[in-house]
């Protein structure tokens, strides 16, 4: 795979250390668009060609004073879905923090593996066998 088949974005919520990513591997971070609506929905969306690319998203999914975890997943999978519509060819969620990572199992009859919950939603927009 050379490096003018790979589209490497961040979204907002991690530009800094998607900066980082992107000076240390060469391969400059590729626009996009994040959007909030009145309403509190957004809309992400690539504003570079993918088709028949392999494309890395840069996430990294923690609270912060600004967005939840669940607000930050949601943008995940939505611009995953995103970049699956824009025909990429690979999609791989790159997610240094993962969210419900500590839930991985039952600490208890009758409780969720949410890790296992969120890692389908993960599997179901990026390609399996390359979430990072």
């Amino acid at each position: 795979m050379s490096s003018d088949e790979i589209i490497l974005f961040s979204l907002n919520a991690s530009r800094d250390f998607g900066q980082r990513v992107s000076t240390h591997l060469g391969i400059p971070l590729s626009e996009h668009e994040e959007r909030e609506f009145e309403d509190g929905e957004h809309k992400s969306r690539p504003l570079v060609n993918v088709r028949g690319k392999d494309v890395f998203v840069i996430q990294s999914c923690y609270s912060d004073s600004l967005q939840s975890v669940n607000d930050k997943l949601c943008r995940l999978l939505f611009f995953i879905g995103a970049l699956k519509d824009a025909s990429a060819r690979h999609v791989t969620a790159v997610v240094p923090y993962l969210c419900y990572a500590r839930k991985d199992r039952k600490s208890q009859p009758r409780d969720p593996v949410t890790s296992r919950y969120v890692a389908s939603l993960l599997e179901a927009g990026a390609d399996p066998n390359t979430l990072s």
